[in-house]
């Protein structure tokens, strides 16, 4: 016996069975048309460039700059301006004046004037504190003065003080040594420098002033060069490598391509360090000079009177 349903009710949705279909086959129709005109939908020409903007102008015109060169900053003209003065002094007024004589408390013993300025030296004696020391061009001299420049025999500076430029000469007083004149002392001969044994001499202490006050001339007599060690190229002394006939260099038994290593056993490995040892001579009783003579080492002494 078949079993109905006793309220004949339908399917839910059934009235909308017919209505989904035909979407569905709506859908199905319009994508096959799209695969059958896809190559015609698409585009056949490239889209057109799109144009680049105008590259921006960096450079800035002259006449932005017309403000600087009308007040003439830097000088429109190319040219460095004079420095600006006080015109009621007159328009000598930013040249500097003359070196003058100096008074401050200096001796000037000696100078070396290099061919490049900055290395020449020079010895000066600090009056009252007993000491000389070698200055170069820039440095210091005591808190009293800089050194400007070395000349021959003359030294200027300026006064830290005043701060005008000033000068000190080496002093003459006529007892400048006539080299040429000398006669190389030998034992028992009357001479500045007596030899009183092997490498051993004897001086008068007057004698030895009158040449350490005289230092520039004395440097004079003699060409030496810095003796550099093989191999490290460190200078150990300085070779003689000519002085004059009969100048003290003779006198003290020095020869030529001697090379002078030490004074007292403190090297001579410089040009300021040969002009500080000078002092040592003036004050000593007995100076010992380390030589190399030959290949070999030697001490001359002498025994200043």
């Amino acid at each position: 016996m078949i079993s109905r349903n006793p309220k004949n009710q339908r399917p839910p949705f059934e009235k909308w069975y017919a209505y989904i279909l035909f979407i569905f086959i709506g859908y199905c129709i319009a994508d096959l048309a799209i695969l059958a005109y896809r190559d015609r939908m698409l585009p056949q020409t490239a889209p057109p460039a799109h144009p680049k903007p105008p590259a921006f102008d960096m450079s800035v015109g002259r006449g932005s700059y017309n403000t600087v060169t009308n007040r003439n900053i830097f000088a429109s003209n190319g040219q460095i301006p004079d420095a600006l003065v006080d015109k009621s002094k007159g328009a000598e007024a930013h040249k500097e004046d003359e070196p003058v004589p100096s008074q401050l408390p200096l001796n000037l013993i000696g100078t070396l004037v290099h061919s490049n300025p900055e290395k020449s030296l020079a010895a000066i004696d600090v009056r009252g504190k007993n000491q000389v020391i070698s200055y170069s061009p820039g440095k210091e001299i005591e808190n009293m003065a800089t050194i400007v420049r070395i000349e021959r025999q003359k030294v200027i500076f300026r006064n830290l003080n005043s701060n005008r430029l000033e000068f000190i000469e080496m002093k003459k007083d006529g007892n400048k040594v006539a080299f040429g004149a000398g006669v190389r002392a030998t034992g028992g001969a009357a001479g500045e420098v007596q030899k009183t044994g092997d490498n051993t001499f004897a001086i008068k202490r007057a004698d030895l002033l009158k040449y350490t006050n005289d230092l520039s001339s004395i440097l004079m007599q003699a060409r030496a060069v810095p003796n550099r060690e093989p191999g490290t190229g460190n200078i150990n002394g300085f070779r003689l490598l000519d002085m004059q006939p009969g100048s003290i260099y003779e006198q003290l038994g020095l020869q030529r391509m001697d090379v002078i290593k030490a004074v007292d056993g403190t090297p001579v490995d410089s040009p300021a360090k040969a002009m500080e040892l000078y002092n040592t001579l003036k004050n000593s009783a007995k100076v010992t000079l380390q030589i190399e003579r030959n290949g070999k080492n030697e001490t001359m002494t002498y025994n200043i009177q």
